[in-house]
C-alpha cells in the first residue's frame, strides 16, 4: 500500500524536498494561510480532487501543512479513496517535528505518526513511528510536505540555472525515498486563469507496475517568483491521470 499511496499523493504534491547536500529555511510567510485545490480527471472523466493548506497552528506550536487527496463522482461506486497528509513544520529551520498519514482506500484503513527527534544526535535523526518503532536518518531529511516548500522558495531558480538533476531525500511511509527531478524547460498552458508561462519539471519515475518510462511524470510551475504548480501530470500503463489547480487562496 505504501508505494500505491506514494504514487496517487505525489501525483498532486510532486516535487516535494529539498537538496540532500543544503538547507536553506523557507520564508514561511509567503505561504502562510496558501490554499491550493486541484481537480483530478482520467481522461475526459472527473475522478477526484485535492487541496494543499498552509496556515499557522495553535496545537501544533508552529505551522501546519495539510494535503488532502479524496475519490468523487462514479468513480466512488467502486472506489472511494480519501488520503489526508499533515506535517508540523518548525518554522525555524524549517524541517518536521511530526508527520502524520490518514489514508483511507474502500474498507482497507492505514494510519500512521512520526515524530522526528533532532535533538538527541548531532549527526543524524531519530523518526519514531508509532507503527515501526525508531529509525536513524540524515539530520537534515524532511518529509514531503515540508520539503514542497523549500523547493518552491529555495530551488526552483537554482535548478534553472545549472541545469542538473536534483537529487532528493524525504522520510515517508516509513521509508527513505529517494528521488530525481529533471528540469524539462519551459512551456505556456491553457488553464482557467488565462495563458500562463511555466516551468516543467519531471520527476524520474520507477519503471515497473505503475510506468514504463523513467520520465512518466510532469509537473509545471507558474513562471514567475510564487511557483504555483497549476499541472501534474502521471501517464501510467492504465492511461494518464492530469491535475489542474482550480483555485487559489492567499488568505491573508
Amino acid at each position: 500500500m505504501a508505494y500505491l499511496s506514494y504514487i496517487l499523493f505525489t501525483c498532486f504534491i510532486s516535487l516535494l524536498t529539498t537538496r540532500s547536500y543544503r538547507i536553506d529555511s523557507p520564508d514561511v510567510s509567503d505561504y502562510e494561510n496558501e490554499a491550493m485545490h486541484y481537480r483530478i480527471n482520467y481522461g475526459i472523466f472527473h475522478i477526484g480532487e485535492a487541496e494543499i493548506l498552509f496556515s499557522d497552528s495553535t496545537n501544533c506550536g508552529d505551522y501546519i501543512i495539510k494535503a488532502e487527496a479524496r475519490s468523487t463522482g462514479l468513480i466512488t461506486l467502486v472506489k472511494r479513496l480519501n488520503y489526508i497528509y499533515e506535517s508540523c513544520m518548525n518554522t525555524r529551520t524549517g524541517l518536521p517535528l511530526r508527520f502524520k498519514m490518514d489514508l483511507t482506500d474502500n474498507r482497507n484503513y492505514y494510519f500512521n505518526e512520526m515524530v522526528f527527534d533532532r535533538n538527541s544526535r548531532d549527526d543524524s535523526t531519530i523518526v519514531r513511528s508509532h507503527l515501526s518503532g525508531s529509525h536513524v536518518v540524515s539530520k537534515d531529511i524532511h518529509d514531503i510536505l515540508t520539503g514542497f516548500y523549500h523547493f518552491r522558495q529555495n530551488y526552483i531558480s537554482e535548478v534553472i540555472k545549472d541545469g542538473k538533476d536534483v537529487i532528493i531525500e524525504t522520510y515517508f511511509s516509513d521509508e527513505v525515498w529517494n528521488l530525481h527531478i529533471r528540469y524539462a524547460g519551459k512551456e505556456s498552458l491553457n488553464t482557467r486563469f488565462g495563458k500562463v508561462n511555466c516551468l516543467k519539471f519531471k520527476p524520474v519515475t520507477i519503471i515497473g507496475d505503475f510506468f514504463k518510462n523513467d520520465d512518466d511524470m510532469t509537473v509545471w510551475f507558474t513562471d514567475d517568483e510564487n511557483h504555483i504548480p497549476v499541472r501534474i501530470k502521471l501517464n501510467l500503463t492504465i492511461g494518464a491521470i492530469d491535475g489542474y489547480l482550480v483555485d487559489y487562496q492567499k488568505l491573508k
